[in-house]
């Protein structure tokens, strides 16, 4: 089955070049130009599969989008679109629940890469339950889910891989680099530090939840499921 994806761009000419290269690419796109409507179009088109947003755009931006698409716990993944080059932009909107981030100006291929990383990673091909159990997490491989004392968390899929990652083999020790590679699923340039934002998000979303379990930080290198949690 066709990937479905949605474009969220203010500009007309890159919307449409970035749709017709996706639809040659074997993808089905829907196009919006801007936050208003990709949410209004989102809530008629449940099944997208991935959006491609854009950070500035006239009425609702591309923050602001995410936001309030995190907040009704609707969680599609996202690449952001942004032509800001500092790392705060870039980060700021991995801390609010995007996947991935490419700058522009882009390559379509690169835009196709990156969106299979992603894509990949949001997506259980498995048919069993498989179950990850460390003290306080129960991890549940085919359906994402994560529990918390019985109550579920909500978690990106970059974060939920990070976990999972982690919590099958508590002390070891992954680097920034095998943990970007896990969970990308793909090697970026100037992308490993981007882990230290996703492992931030993770470690408060337990904390909020109560967990006591401890992702910590190997000075240096990178990190591991705490043994002594």
């Amino acid at each position: 089955m066709k990937k479905l994806v949605m474009i969220v761009d203010d500009q007309d000419e890159l919307r449409e070049s970035i749709s017709t290269f996706l639809q040659n690419e074997g993808y089905e796109t829907i196009n919006a130009r801007n936050g208003n409507d990709a949410l209004h179009l989102l809530e008629e088109n449940p099944n997208v599969d991935i959006l491609l947003l854009d950070v500035m755009m006239p009425e609702k931006d591309g923050y602001v989008t995410l936001r309030e698409l995190r907040a009704a716990k609707n969680k599609t993944p996202v690449i952001m679109l942004t032509a800001k080059t500092d790392e705060i932009d870039k980060l700021l909107g991995l801390e609010m629940g995007a996947d991935d981030y490419i700058t522009k100006p882009f390559s379509l291929r690169e835009v196709v890469a990156r969106m299979k990383a992603v894509l990949r990673r949001s997506s259980s091909e498995q048919t069993d339950d498989e179950w990850i159990e460390q003290t306080d997490i129960t991890i549940n491989l085919s359906t994402y889910e994560v529990f918390v004392h019985g109550k579920r968390v909500n978690l990106t899929p970059t974060e939920f891989k990070i976990l999972a990652t982690l919590a099958e083999r508590p002390g070891r020790v992954y680097s920034r680099l095998q943990l970007m590679n896990i969970a990308m699923g793909e090697a970026f340039v100037n992308y490993e530090r981007s882990i230290d934002t996703h492992v931030s998000n993770l470690r408060k979303k337990l904390t909020d939840v109560g967990s006591t379990v401890a992702i910590e930080t190997v000075y240096g290198i990178g990190y591991r499921f705490g043994v002594g949690s």
